[in-house]
């Protein structure tokens, strides 16, 4: 038993007995505050040779510039957004998240102040249930700030403010229309100083949103190192945001809205605001601006500024010079005038020496001829230009005035501008000149801002502006409304104070026909309207219309495309009784196409002196133009050598006349057919194939002697050709 007992014994001291440590509780605290110490000296020693190192050689070169000073590593202090008197704190979800960047001198976001005055004006609460805002942080670390987050979505009401400058969206189209516009605004000669101050620029745009009646909801903002800051602005209407180039002395800035407010009239806050002037004596160059307006999403209702507007100006970017001189809007149209300089034809740096009147330079002796474009916009449409005004204008007037072998009373439809009863005014054998024109603050409009298109001053015995001269008269009415009082074939037992001498000429200058208006379809496919201008010419009488832009060379025919209209004046012209048209263009009027124009004729005389020669045209301008004050020449464009080329039709015109169906006969011939008759359903009054293709400049009867020798019957010619060629 005892050697048993001796054996378990042994055997149990044989198994391991448990090591126990005993640490005090101050060798842990010295431990842990130990691993902290090494993992700080660790982090800032790297942190000093990775990152403010770098940051120190990089500011080096910058430190001696009293402009580039180095910034302070601190958050600024910048001005919170306010809110508007009049509008309502929208109930919002603030999302955020930062990145921590060596290059970022500064950061600061700041959120929309809610005094309060304007808490209990919040739209559907935007505390918790104790009355207090919070934010959250979500699992991805994101910061959200949210005012009352149990509000139906649903329940959201945007407020529709109105102002002079800007009308911000109401709710139904901020919440359902996909659309809004953008303004982009580069401007350079800034102030470097507060180009890299973050504070006076984040007051700026603040400013800027204020006064353009918009909500600023928050901003974000980076100074940069070594120099430049960047700021996001959201709005409730959608965005603002600029990046400045302190040393080049260049602001970006682009402002984003939804809605159908306008942009525009925001530019000259920005101007205001942002443009400051570089503060040193030496500086001479004032801040320049360069800006483009956009539409933007897809809106399904039309806006004129997608038209002519838009496209020519508003959009263009490669335009050194772009000034809205003038808007308004009358009881009948809006109106525009904007002057621009486009880099890729005129020159921006002749203009400034132009307007040099302490240096002599050709440029400071002729400033006439550097003046920026100037363009007339209707309803969004190009209407005229300061370079084009006296191409269009003549080709307008002086074509079928020189036809017509003496003419003394014309009459005006449309003419607004003035610029047609100038040219008028211009014959001596005119007596009186009846101008129609429904817009009476058009004509105003128009001798305020327009005054190259309307001043008569410099024709002898005229007077300043054209309207007062003594032989000119005008009559602020509808101009289908006064004729068909007057002339229409229902008109025979008016009144005393309605009736009018007929005219010798008539000259429309009113909408172009291809314009998808209710007043371009009553003028030019009213049949009553233009029977009424025919009566009411006399028996030598011509009416001429601008026709608006050129056929293209590969255009369908007319009938079947956006120049329906144009195709029926056409047929009217021949259905009511007169004897000749003729079509021409003049590709000078600054409208990016060749403009067309139509003369219709009621007498052979008139017509065979369309047909004059350059020279015989020469003489009659001579005889007939009245001389001017300053000696130079009455008329700018037009002579004899181009109305020569007024006489055959465009090419163009003759292509899509020949695509009609069924295919003209004159146009069977001129691809070869050996004797194609001239059938009464075949012969057109209108016709450019006879214009441009017979023996002399043109004419039916010189048409048809020559065909005749190619095989022709003259029995088969309609009876009015024969009677008028026999």
């Amino acid at each position: 038993m005892s050697q048993q007992s001796t054996e378990q014994e042994r055997s149990s001291s044989d198994v391991p007995q448990p090591y126990i440590v005993h640490v005090s509780r101050t060798f842990i605290y010295v431990s842990l505050l130990t691993s902290i110490l090494l993992a700080f000296t660790t982090g800032r020693a790297a942190r000093i040779i990775l990152i403010e190192g770098p940051q120190r050689a990089l500011l080096a070169p910058h430190d001696t510039s009293a402009m580039f000073v180095r910034p302070e590593h601190s958050r600024p202090s910048l001005p919170n957004p306010q809110l508007i008197g009049g509008k309502e704190v929208p109930r919002t979800l603030y999302t955020a998240k930062n990145f921590d960047t060596a290059m970022g001198a500064s950061t600061a976001s700041v959120y929309l102040e809610r005094s309060s005055e304007n808490l209990s004006s919040v739209k559907g609460g935007n505390d918790d249930q104790d009355g207090n805002s919070y934010c959250k942080a979500d699992k991805n670390g994101q910061r959200e700030c949210s005012r009352n987050e149990n509000e139906n979505d649903d329940a959201i009401e945007i407020i529709t403010v109105e102002s002079d400058d800007v009308v911000l969206s109401s709710k139904e189209e901020a919440l359902h229309v996909p659309a809004g516009q953008h303004l982009l605004v580069d401007i350079k000669n800034v102030d470097g100083t507060f180009l890299n101050s973050e504070l006076r620029l984040a007051q700026a745009m603040v400013n800027v949103v204020n006064e353009s009646k918009l909500t600023l909801l928050s901003y974000h903002c980076h100074k940069l190192i070594p120099m430049g800051v960047s700021c996001v602005g959201v709005l409730l209407e959608s965005h603002i945001s600029f990046h400045t180039w302190p040393e080049e002395g260049v602001i970006t800035l682009d402002l984003f809205t939804c809605g159908s407010g306008e942009l525009v009239p925001v530019l000259p806050i920005i101007e205001k605001l942002f443009a400051i002037p570089i503060e040193d004596d030496h500086a001479t160059d004032p801040p320049q601006i360069v800006w483009s307006h956009k539409l933007r999403g897809f809106n399904p209702e039309h806006s004129i500024l997608g038209d002519d507007l838009g496209q020519f100006v508003l959009e263009r970017t490669q335009m050194d010079l772009k000034v809205e001189v003038a808007s308004t809007k009358t009881k009948f149209q809006r109106i525009d005038i904007y002057d621009s300089i486009d880099s890729s034809t005129r020159d921006y740096l002749s203009y400034v020496k132009s307007l040099d009147t302490e240096h002599t330079s050709y440029e400071s002796l002729h400033p006439e001829l550097y003046l920026p474009e100037r363009e007339v916009y209707l309803d969004g449409v190009l209407q005229s230009t300061r370079y084009g005004n006296e191409p269009y204008h003549e080709a307008l007037v002086h074509p079928s005035m020189f036809a017509h072998p003496n003419p003394k009373r014309v009459g005006i439809i449309g003419g607004g501008e003035g610029a047609t009863l100038r040219e008028v005014l211009k014959h001596k054998s005119v007596e009186v000149v009846t101008m129609i024109e429904i817009d009476e603050e058009m004509v105003s409009f128009s001798r305020k801002h327009l005054p190259d298109w309307n001043a008569c001053s410099d024709i002898v015995g005229s007077t300043e502006w054209c309207g007062d001269d003594s032989r000119a008269r005008t009559f602020y009415e509808d101009g289908v409304a006064w004729f068909l009082d007057r002339f229409s074939d229902d008109a025979s037992d008016i009144s005393d104070g309605l009736k009018e001498e007929r005219f010798d000429v008539l000259i429309m200058d009113a909408l172009d026909p291809q314009d998808n208006v209710p007043f371009a379809d009553i003028l030019y496919t009213n049949e009553g309207f233009i029977k009424a201008l025919y009566n009411a010419l006399t028996d030598n009488g011509i009416i001429i219309m601008q026709l608006g832009e050129s056929a293209e060379n590969l255009g369908p025919p007319e009938e079947i495309s956006r120049n329906s209209k144009r195709a029926f004046v056409m047929h009217v012209f021949e259905r009511i009784g007169f004897r000749h048209v003729h079509v021409y263009e003049e590709g000078n009027c600054r409208f990016r196409g060749p403009w067309s124009y139509a003369v219709a004729m009621k007498s052979n005389e008139t017509e065979s002196l369309w047909y004059r020669s350059s020279a015989e045209i020469d003489v009659e301008i001579r005889k007939r133009i009245l001389p001017t004050v300053s000696g130079k020449p009455g008329l700018k464009n037009f002579d004899g050598t181009l109305m020569e080329s007024y006489q055959n039709p465009p090419k163009s015109f003759e292509l899509v006349y020949c695509r009609a169906t069924p295919v003209p006969d004159s146009c069977k011939y001129l691809v070869g057919h050996d004797k194609i008759a001239i059938t009464p359903e075949g012969r057109k009054l209108y016709d450019p194939i006879i214009d441009r293709h017979s023996p002399r400049e043109g004419g039916i009867c010189d048409y048809v002697s020559y065909v005749m020798k190619r095989g022709h019957r003259y029995d088969s010619l309609p009876q009015e050709v024969k009677m008028m060629c026999k």
